[in-house]
């Protein structure tokens, strides 16, 4: 099996163009939390991702799904963020995905998943229809080598033709 996003960026979330993807024809957002927005476990945005993120909210609804199971560190985001999470999503399963594409109110084409793990994000979007963004992990990040070493095996299965 092998996986194309609709976009591979080569650079972190801030890399992503607003107005591009606004033209594109997407008006809604869900974001993957963490390594893609915050770093794991910290419920520290940087400014840089803050101004990203902003900058977003003017152009589409914005929500973060998120495989992570600790509603305390969860509701830090929101508040910090306020924005709504969806926490325990178990993706790549469309769950998530479909009930934040109906609180927005959109279409699945007009829909759009960021995240940084192709066998969870990329692939839970797509089987929800969604378009898909594939991003590198937060610049800021500093990553074991085991860790990194996953990522790299994971990219495997990207296929960019």
């Amino acid at each position: 099996m092998f996986l194309k996003p609709t976009y591979l960026i080569a650079g972190d979330v801030t890399d992503i163009n607003i107005d591009e993807l606004s033209r594109s024809g997407i008006k809604g957002l869900i974001l993957d939390l963490d390594s893609t927005l915050v770093a794991p476990k910290s419920a520290q945005i940087t400014q840089e991702a803050r101004d990203w993120l902003d900058r977003a909210r003017q152009r589409f609804q914005i929500a973060i799904a998120s495989n992570n199971k600790n509603e305390a560190y969860l509701d830090l985001v929101r508040k910090d963020l306020s924005i709504t999470i969806v926490g325990r999503a178990k993706k790549p399963s469309r769950r998530a995905f479909h009930r934040l594409m109906e609180e927005f109110g959109l279409q699945a084409s007009e829909v759009a998943v960021i995240g940084d793990r192709p066998l969870t994000d990329i692939w839970g979007g797509q089987r929800a229809g969604m378009q898909t963004i594939l991003v590198d992990t937060l610049k800021t990040m500093v990553e074991p080598e085991w860790k990194r070493s996953i990522r790299k095996l994971e990219r495997i299965f990207i296929r960019t033709d």
